[in-house]
């Protein structure tokens, strides 16, 4: 189960941001606490987002030089997020995580209003409020992978991205340079399932960088429709589990 679950969530994390809700959907269905369900998936989701990061290589071509200086903003926020996490009451942990997940689903719906606010703005203040944006963003998904990637997609609009595969690579990044700086407090700590981190990894792995290469082939428009959906679905599915 564990591994199908990789398969669906490493394809919807290529595309374009909402699988690790369904990944760490399942790592709670086996009986894991929701804290180390949500480290594990961190875990698991991470080798994705590398695998993804190859798929999308091409797309990033000529964008290194603003990454460059981003990625340790995406390094410091995932530590800081990851400390907050280790110190959350698991109780108020998991009756955050569907309003988590709204709040990421929302976000992404609005992304074109997003692009047309960022157009209007000067270019060093544009960039200034997308970095803002991202390290913000990386503290959030160092705390919880659910809705990561909307969320950073969101930012990227911010910061003036419109190119939907080269948002998705650098949203890809990201994801890679916080999430291993808050695998290193989980890891310290213990809350890392690693057998079932396995499971996802290898699910996860084989889809994200598949799906990089299938975006070659399907319109923007399609990717973020199909997307959407599927986030309002896990939202869905999180107020249901959590209230229902």
């Amino acid at each position: 189960m564990l591994f199908i679950a990789g398969l669906i969530g490493g394809t919807m994390n290529a595309l374009a941001g909402g699988g690790s809700g369904i990944t760490f959907a399942a790592l709670v269905f086996t009986g894991m606490p929701p804290i180390v369900a949500n480290a594990t998936n961190t875990f698991a989701a991470t080798f994705g987002y590398i695998a993804g990061v190859i798929g999308y290589r091409n797309h990033l071509q000529g964008y290194w030089r603003d990454l460059a200086w981003q990625m340790p903003l995406a390094f410091i926020g995932g530590l800081i997020g990851g400390w907050a996490l280790l110190r959350t009451d698991p109780q108020v942990f998991a009756a955050a995580v569907p309003w988590l997940l709204l709040l990421a689903t929302l976000l992404f719906m609005a992304g074109s209003q997003l692009e047309r606010a960022a157009a209007q703005l000067g270019g060093a203040r544009m960039r200034a409020i997308g970095a803002s944006a991202i390290f913000l963003t990386c503290i959030y998904g160092g705390y919880f992978q659910g809705g990561f990637g909307i969320l950073t997609l969101a930012a990227l609009s911010l910061g003036g991205y419109t190119a939907v595969r080269t948002m998705n690579g650098m949203k890809l990044l990201f994801a890679t340079v916080s999430s291993l700086a808050a695998i290193s407090l989980f890891a310290a700590e213990g809350r890392i399932d690693w057998l079932g981190g396995l499971a996802v990894l290898l699910g996860i792995g084989i889809a994200s960088y598949g799906a990089a290469r299938l975006t070659d082939y399907v319109s923007d428009v399609s990717v973020k429709r199909a997307s959407l959906s599927i986030c309002w679905l896990v939202t869905a599915y999180a107020f249901y589990s959590t209230y229902g």
